[in-house]
């Protein structure tokens, strides 16, 4: 029996492209998703998601790596022939419009390596919301939200010569709407949660911002181990505030024409709301609310609501 491609809202037809090298509609809306997201999976990932038999399993990826789409290697660190797919070929990625993608590089670390798949094990769990799958279309979303470049978490790349400055170095997943976004960090195994921080760190600008916009701001957590899921969810336990009451048009309007009155040192336009100290008195209280620094608080970053799983799949326990 066929199976069926699966419903993947922010594909957006974009699997169609690799339909035309003769995959079928599931292989080709998999592989779309593999392409945007990791670059790489394992064989019980598409098993599972699926829900077919490993024999399908085999034979897709006796195909992908007969054609040169695709090659095999050793999961590190693990005693067996278990292997992962990588998926390379220039030409799916160019189909695609995302030809410039670090996915299309063999990870040479570990923690790249575990980082990848755990990011493509929660977008296929979690498929149908609104997510970025390019560090175009994420910043795209947030300068359509009226959030300037320099509150992206970033990093330069290359030397004096030509210097790079790529935003959302890490590429961890992000889903976003108006009304909500949601922020993947993916542990490959880290003995500490430095890195959880420094990631965090990379976005005290942005989740303010969009606080104060109203849109709510949830972080997903998924690790390898039972241990480290608990250990990292009291880490983000601790981010969570209440939520942001963002300023109302009309409230947006006052400290337009507040700060439009201060400025004029005219008695006759500040008499109405009472003169100079008491409209300062309203504009401090209205900018210490729509700040979006004010949002974050000052013991780290603010946010709505996490979540946090370990994917089972790619415990060590499983792999062994």
């Amino acid at each position: 029996m066929a199976l069926k491609p699966p419903d993947v809202p922010h594909l957006a037809g974009r699997d169609a492209a690799l339909r035309e090298f003769g995959f079928r509609p599931h292989e080709a809306a998999w592989l779309t998703l593999v392409c945007l997201h990791s670059g790489v999976f394992t064989r019980t990932q598409f098993t599972e998601y699926h829900r077919c038999h490993r024999k399908k399993t085999s034979r897709f990826l006796r195909a992908l790596t007969g054609r040169g789409f695709a090659r095999e290697h050793p999961v590190p660190g693990v005693g067996t022939r278990l292997r992962y797919a990588h998926v390379h070929s220039r030409s799916l990625y160019s189909a695609l419009g995302v030809e410039d993608t670090r996915h299309r590089r063999k990870p040479e670390e570990d923690v790249v390596l575990f980082r990848r798949l755990l990011s493509l094990d929660h977008v296929v769990r979690h498929p149908r919301l609104p997510w970025l799958a390019t560090e175009a279309e994420k910043v795209a979303h947030f300068e359509a939200r009226g959030i300037p470049r320099n509150h992206y978490p970033s990093r330069i790349y290359g030397g004096a010569a030509k210097r790079t400055r790529r935003y959302f170095p890490l590429r961890l997943p992000i889903a976003a709407d108006l009304r909500s976004a949601t922020f993947v960090y993916a542990d490959p195994g880290r003995h500490t949660d430095t890195e959880l921080r420094s990631w965090a760190g990379g976005h005290r600008h942005l989740w303010p911002w969009l606080r104060v916009f109203g849109t709510k701001v949830h972080v997903a957590v998924v690790t390898r181990t039972v241990p480290k899921q608990h250990q990292l969810s009291r880490r983000v336990a601790a981010w969570a505030s209440p939520p942001v009451r963002p300023l109302t048009p009309e409230e947006w309007q006052t400290v337009v024409a507040v700060r439009a009155a201060l400025l004029s040192a005219d008695p006759a336009a500040l008499e109405q709301w009472g003169g100079f100290h008491a409209a300062r008195r309203v504009l401090i209280r209205l900018r210490q609310r729509g700040a979006p620094e004010a949002a974050g608080g000052t013991s780290g970053p603010a946010i709505d609501g996490y979540s946090t799983h370990h994917a089972r799949g790619l415990a060590p326990q499983a792999l062994a």
